[in-house]
């Protein structure tokens, strides 16, 4: 494989048809949950589909497994990075299709996206479908998604899953890599408010296996409430943090003790 940017990469970019759609993952450590992705990618990737690959220079089987994937992976990259945002942002800068789309290591693709996107109309923006949101072992938590009313949705938390949405790339900014997990709650939010609802699409359709036991969740209640406030900051909205922590009060010293207190009298 030749090397290139610290890194390597499976095919030369720019060779051949634009893709419809680039699937980026990015991965460091996690060759058994890589293992995964690449297996469901391999069932659903389609011919208008380019699979790109950012490894943050593993050191366990990563490395191995990637070399495995053969015909699969059309650009892959490995070397250090700043944290997930950067690398995802490396897999923007290499990505030729139409739309992006974002499955972590771990993650599991479901859908054709790239005749999805194909169908849908030139001009959207930003398509988005439904995902199965997992516990760790497999098991269905909840199916996370639906048809979105409004932009203000945002405000009171991420409405879609991150992997289920396919984002324009000429129109996509970068991730802001200050933030650990809440810049793509960020974008998405900025996209729709820039563009309105009428550029994008809700696919009606699963789109991916969203494992909850994976980098969101190594995060602290106190980091991700100081991440929503800075979100609340950058986007002009700071009465937000003012309702979230009345919200968050009332929730604790009124709702849940009559909640108790009708549950003793049930007894």
């Amino acid at each position: 494989m030749p090397e290139q940017a610290g890194g390597h990469r499976m095919q030369e970019s720019g060779s051949g048809p634009q893709p419809v759609v680039s699937v980026v993952t990015v991965v460091k450590n996690d060759a058994e949950r890589l293992r995964r992705t690449l297996s469901s990618v391999a069932r659903h990737k389609g011919g208008k589909v380019e699979y790109v690959v950012i490894d943050g220079a593993s050191t366990d089987e990563t490395q191995a497994v990637l070399g495995a994937g053969g015909a699969l992976i059309d650009v892959c990259l490995s070397e250090a990075d700043a944290g997930i945002y950067d690398a995802m942002n490396k897999g923007v800068a290499l990505c030729r299709g139409r739309y992006l789309m974002f499955l972590n290591a771990g993650d599991e693709l479901l859908a054709d996206v790239g005749a999805l996107a194909e169908a849908s109309p030139e001009e959207c923006v930003v398509l988005y479908g439904r995902a199965n949101m997992l516990h760790g072992d497999g098991s269905l938590s909840y199916v996370k998604g639906k048809r979105l009313k409004s932009p203000a949705r945002f405000l009171k938390g991420m409405p879609l899953c991150h992997q289920a949405i396919l984002y324009r790339r000429e129109l996509m900014p970068s991730y802001d890599t200050s933030f650990r997990i809440m810049s793509d709650r960020l974008l998405t939010y900025r996209l729709v408010r820039e563009f309105g609802l009428q550029r994008t699409l809700f696919l009606d359709a699963v789109l991916v296996n969203y494992y909850e036991d994976g980098f969101s969740n190594s995060i602290s209640p106190e980091q991700w409430n100081r991440e929503q406030d800075r979100f609340y900051r950058e986007v002009g909205k700071r009465h937000y943090i003012a309702i979230k922590k009345v919200n968050a009060l009332f929730k604790k010293y009124v709702k849940l003790p009559i909640k108790k207190l009708y549950a003793g009298w049930g007894r």
